[in-house]
């Protein structure tokens, strides 16, 4: 088996190379792809994929290549975690939006737009080469943000393709821990978006979502928005479902925007500004030749659980009998609220007869779905406005998103991340 992994000299390649390497027998060679400016952490990854394969007793070859159409010819998986621009234009994403005092977040509101018009022209240029090249292969898109990134791939006609995220799995895994269950004892059911899910909890074949509400279990990482901030009383416990953690920018927008103003003007940065310290320390430790594994400084950096994921769905979609997994992926009737062709965050069933959502027979809570409704619509004109390069739709995207607002505040917006994107974005017209 061939995977090609573009963008493989991010940190969390150590993390998929783990998993495939423990999972995947017929595993043959992983070809790591990155740019030019990403030649020495591609390559100091590639070393270390070595020694962890030798430690296994693998024999897998990892060839190092800017040449990514040799990459994916072939390649049985193509996994994408690109990142264009780097950790550069992130900290762009976060301090451009809160100079116009609205929150910059790599996936959510003015940050995440900014990162899919640069992201969506070259997502769309993989599509077209993989559908040439290796036209039986499935894109697994973990490139940010995922679920847009996704739906841009799927409104350009490309159907072998899924988006993933690990909160699904992490929430999967943290109830199970605090509640002293064994992981497979707790199901969960998920719809929405990517970054903006309500989830349900099934614990030995039973209902506990209220009861995990209720417990307080999880509402200390749930509100955890600013360390100052108090919800109201009881508002977790009585919403219903569990909310994806990035809901929190939409339930609580003031102090999630506070804390994010004080940190970046503080010592503490931006979250790009954290995370690049954080990838020096990981890659001084990358380039330890007495290192044999993941470290676990890497759970620092996030993405727990996500090759688990990854290797999941390889392996679901070498198997016969269907395996449960959350996905982002084309509609198709599973969610009411949404058309047949929105990407959706959702359960599906995997096998190698392919991938089907599963079937949601109520639509989603109503302060849910106005959410979802909203950005969804933000969505397919950010798509629109990437493929087009359409500066009209691009400010009617920002303006219907719940997070940015009117024209005058979008249309400033607008002007200046273009201006900072201008060697990436598609010129807008």
């Amino acid at each position: 088996m061939k995977i090609a992994v573009l963008g493989g000299g991010s940190s969390y390649t150590p993390e998929l190379l783990e998993g495939v390497l423990e999972r995947e027998p017929s595993l043959d060679e992983v070809w790591l792809v990155d740019v030019p400016a990403g030649r020495e952490k591609v390559e100091t990854i590639a070393r270390l994929a070595e020694r962890m394969a030798t430690a296994r007793g693998r024999r897998v070859r990892f060839p190092v290549t800017e040449d990514r159409e040799a990459a994916i010819a072939d390649a049985s998986f193509v996994l994408s975690q690109m990142r264009v621009g780097g950790l550069k234009m992130r900290g762009a994403d976060e301090r451009i939006p809160l100079r116009h005092g609205l929150l910059g977040q790599e996936t959510t509101g003015a940050g995440g737009f900014a990162n899919a018009m640069r992201t969506i022209p070259v997502a769309l240029e993989v599509a077209e080469e993989m559908a040439r090249l290796a036209p039986e292969a499935w894109l697994l898109n973990f490139t940010n943000p995922a679920g847009l990134v996704t739906q841009a791939i799927c409104s350009a006609g490309y159907d072998r393709v899924v988006g993933l995220c690990n909160v699904a799995r992490t929430t999967e895994r943290r109830i199970a821990q605090l509640g002293g269950l064994a992981e497979g004892d707790v199901e969960l059911e998920a719809a929405g978006l990517n970054h903006l899910t309500g989830s349900w909890i099934r614990v030995g074949g039973s209902d506990a979502t209220s009861l995990v509400l209720r417990s307080g279990a999880l509402e200390e990482e749930l509100r955890h928005v600013a360390p100052e901030f108090e919800p109201p009383r009881d508002f977790f416990a009585e919403l219903g479902f569990v909310p994806n953690p990035y809901l929190n920018y939409f339930f609580f927008p003031g102090p999630t925007l506070r804390h994010a103003q004080l940190a970046a003007a503080s010592t503490e940065g931006t979250r790009a500004e954290r995370v690049q310290e954080i990838e020096q320390q990981l890659f001084a430790r990358y380039r330890d030749p007495e290192l044999t594994g993941k470290p676990p400084e890497l759970e620092q950096r996030g993405g727990a659980y996500y090759s688990e994921v990854a290797v999941d769905v390889m392996t679901a979609l070498q198997a016969a009998e269907p395996r449960n997994l959350v996905l982002n992926l084309a509609n198709r009737g599973a969610l009411p609220d949404f058309a047949d062709d929105d990407v959706v965050e959702r359960n599906a069933e995997v096998s190698r007869a392919g991938i089907r959502p599963v079937p949601r027979k109520d639509p989603l809570p109503p302060l849910l779905r106005t959410f979802a409704l909203a950005v969804k619509e933000y969505e397919r004109l950010t798509v629109a406005a990437a493929m087009q390069g359409s500066r009209r739709k691009a400010r009617e995207a920002l303006m219907c998103h719940p997070l940015i607002g009117g024209a005058d505040v979008a249309q400033a917006l607008l002007d200046d991340l273009a201006a900072e994107n201008r060697a990436y974005w598609p010129e807008l017209r």
